[in-house]
């Protein structure tokens, strides 16, 4: 699978996370957690229209999105989506 592909795919996974955390939260994580939400979104995007730049060794910025919330980064599926997403960018994406 080339690395596009596979970012998108662990992309989907963290967005299904969000969804799920979205449930056992209360109103104003649930919120954050939207506009989390919103952004890796634009990230998919950009990443569907070849406007996502290679890593360079840089994050997208995830897993210090949730790791923000304590809270959140108690919920093992959806921390462990967000590290996956900026660790394969990070390593993996320094080329497309």
């Amino acid at each position: 699978m080339d690395k596009k592909k596979e970012l998108f795919k662990k992309m989907q996974i963290l967005l299904n996370e969000l969804d799920k955390a979205k449930d056992s939260v209360d109103d104003e994580t649930a919120s954050y957690l939207s506009n989390i939400k919103k952004v890796v979104e634009n990230v998919m995007t950009r990443l569907q229209n070849d406007e996502l730049p290679q890593s360079n060794g840089g994050l997208i910025g995830t897993m210090r999105a949730i790791s923000e919330y304590d809270n959140l980064s108690c919920i093992q599926g959806l921390y462990d989506a967000a590290s996956d997403v900026d660790i394969y960018y990070s390593k993996e994406c320094k080329e497309w």
